[in-house]
């Protein structure tokens, strides 16, 4: 196991830390966010050599720092090295004389003197922390959730211990149909497990996909040999003598028989550091629109985080609060032995605005593609018009979903490439009359530069950043 790519140590660099030194800008967590972060703020600080800027000192609770979580699944499918998941080489942080401490945490945090204590007994000072601590996969506490053979598909362990059950034939259960789900059970079906995924609604990820989309991928479930059940409610866990997982009583009153379950049922954010440093925590940590927590010199970014009460579990609206953050913190500068920094200037700070996502599925071999609004209640569904492309014999499925002649959502099956020409109308708000005929068919059969003119003339003076976005579509499509 390596610290890093190509790294051959496991041991945490923290006993070269000397307890009187100022670790500076401190990063708690070393996952997608704060890995990514602590290597951008380190090279914005280098473009500014006039001033001298703090060092940055990156925390991390696992051993392995820096990897893309979000390739486990092909790692547990076999078809990806571990080593490749990693987002830096150890030499990118050292070069860019990033300090980092593997394999401990923060135990506590003192905001008031605004230092931290580590779980080995250090206390570093800080000038600045960034707490991306991400989440936690949630289990639901049925009975008997705690015995052995129940586990979660979160880290390189998880990754593991479920490829060793697959490797020996076991029969496993993932309770949850949503992306994750879905995913292990492919994976671990594929490296010979026989898999069931236990799905508590109608149909397998039924918040991202409508229902005939969903029916194509079901099919193709069972065609990878793994079993469905849906609207199926888990009553608990059936354990041994032993306490070991034996299968799982559903409320209907049926059993079924399994080595191990996986739950897959979502994430929490990790909030217990902050919660216990006095922060303001309501679902996540709470920040505004430049990652500034409740109290000075804290910050926070990624999964852990909640912004006017939207939480954060994409890739996209990570990245785009690492770079609010770097523009918030790259001028933090040393103005005297204490470290303190000077008050910064807001010219250049990048607020984070949240935009509406996407969804594109991972499973090898599964091409599925979901943005905007796909499901409406009884009063808005009499104003929703529906386009849809159906190629039965590729398993090919299109739906736009179009109010007043806008796009609001979008579903795709089995070829996905139109999927961000129309995720970008559907974030730009456009009038799609000009191409509607067209526009199943994707970008190149749309004339974009009449949908261009007929947006200019409609619009006012005030619509110019509008029109630029139109631009953009017909530059992209060209």
């Amino acid at each position: 196991m390596s610290l890093y790519k190509s790294s051959p140590t496991t041991q945490s660099d923290s006993h070269n830390i000397d307890v009187t030194e100022n670790a500076g800008i401190i990063i708690i967590g070393a996952g997608m966010a704060g890995s990514r972060f602590a290597i951008e703020l380190a090279r914005a600080q280098q473009l500014n050599d006039a001033d001298v800027h703090p060092p940055i000192t990156l925390i991390s609770k696992e051993s392995h720092v820096g990897y893309n979580r979000i390739m486990l699944s092909p790692v547990l499918a076999g078809d990806t090295a571990f080593d490749d998941t990693y987002l830096y080489d150890q030499s990118d942080y050292e070069q860019l004389g990033i300090r980092v401490l593997a394999g401990v945490s923060v135990d506590t945090m003192d905001t008031n003197q605004q230092c931290i204590e580590l779980d080995n007994g250090q206390t570093l000072h800080y000038t600045k922390v960034v707490i991306a601590t991400g989440s936690t996969a949630r289990v639901i506490p049925f009975p008997n959730h705690k015995a052995k053979g129940v586990h979660v598909f979160r880290d390189s362990m998880d990754v593991s211990t479920l490829t060793e059950y697959a490797r020996q034939g076991k029969t496993g259960l993932v309770i949850g149909g949503g992306v994750l789900g879905l995913e292990a059970a492919c994976a671990l079906a594929g490296q010979g497990a026989s898999m069931t995924v236990i799905h508590v609604d109608a149909y397998v990820l039924n918040t991202q996909l409508d229902l005939p989309a969903a029916e194509l991928l079901q099919a193709e479930l069972s065609r990878r040999n793994v079993g469905l059940e849906v609207s199926a409610n888990t009553e608990a866990i059936v354990i041994n003598e032993a306490d070991e997982v034996c299968g799982l009583s559903l409320k209907d009153g049926r059993t079924l028989a399994a080595d191990f379950i996986v739950m897959a049922v979502g994430v929490m954010p990790n909030t217990a550091l902050a919660k216990d440093s006095g922060l303001e925590v309501n679902r996540g940590i709470i920040v505004d629109n430049c990652m500034h927590t409740s109290c000075p010199h804290v910050y926070a970014i990624g999964e852990c985080v909640e912004l006017d009460g939207e939480l954060f579990g994409m890739v996209a609206p990570v990245n785009q609060q690492v770079d609010t953050l770097v523009t918030v913190l790259k001028d933090t500068v040393i103005s005297d032995p204490a470290m303190a920094s000077n008050a910064p200037s807001q010219e250049h700070w990048q607020p984070f605005v949240s935009k509406p996502l996407s969804l594109k599925l991972k499973v090898s071999g599964v091409a599925a593609f979901s943005a905007g609004e796909i499901a409406f209640d009884d009063s808005t569904a009499e104003h929703i018009e529906t386009l849809v492309y159906r190629q039965p014999t590729l398993n090919h499925y299109h739906c736009l979903y179009l109010r007043d002649n806008k796009i609001v959502g979008a579903v795709l099956y089995g070829d996905v490439n139109e999927g961000s020409f129309y995720s970008q109308l559907i974030m730009d708000n456009v009038d799609i009359t000009p191409i509607k005929d067209n526009l199943l068919f994707g970008a190149a059969y749309c004339d974009l530069d009449a949908l261009h003119s007929s947006t200019t003339h409609k619009s006012t003076t005030s619509d110019d950043k509008n029109n630029s976005k139109i631009c953009d579509l017909v530059e992209e499509a060209s």
